[in-house]
């Protein structure tokens, strides 16, 4: 089996699981007041709300979230290394904390700049880790500096004026 069968097995499975927990809730809603099950209102929703998780389960979830926003989960600092390469193109390094919509900001950002991704590896553990291996500059005009491009990640990241 691949990877694929296997994750569209397990959420096959999830599936029905999901389906027999609403069934039971189902049932415990049907049954009398009078019968010695516990009433529904005792059951916790299946996906916690946030004003319900306490903030120390919060922080141990997402503590990406509480640390500070100048360094990662691993307490290394933000950092962006931009190279030239051959050419127009360019070898981009980020690293910093994670939060919500961070990917999409920051490819919005590259799109801006008339960067032109063509090989990138993205990981989320421990942080943010974008590696572009290969953007070409598509704009025509003047070629675009490091520093430029290091100055507007950072700011689409959230660490406005760090260069």
């Amino acid at each position: 089996m691949d990877r694929a069968s296997i994750l569209g097995d397990a959420i096959e499975y999830l599936k029905e699981l999901l389906q027999k927990i609403n069934d039971l809730q189902n049932e415990l809603e049907s049954t009398p007041s009078s019968s010695s099950l516990s009433p529904l209102s005792n059951f916790y929703p299946l996906t916690p709300t946030t004003p319900g998780i306490p903030c120390r389960i919060k922080e141990e979830l997402c503590p990406s979230a509480f640390a500070s926003p100048l360094s990662s989960p691993t307490g290394q600092p933000t950092r962006v290394e931009v190279r030239l390469r051959e050419g127009r193109a360019v070898n981009i390094h980020m690293f910093c904390g994670r939060r919500p919509g961070l990917l999409l900001s920051t490819m919005r950002a590259l799109d801006n700049l008339g960067l032109d991704v063509q090989q990138a590896v993205i990981s989320c553990f421990n942080g943010f880790a974008l590696d572009i291996f290969r953007a070409e500059q598509c704009k025509e005009g003047q070629d675009l500096h490091p520093d430029q491009i290091k100055a507007v990640l950072l700011d689409s990241a959230g660490f406005h004026g760090m260069v």
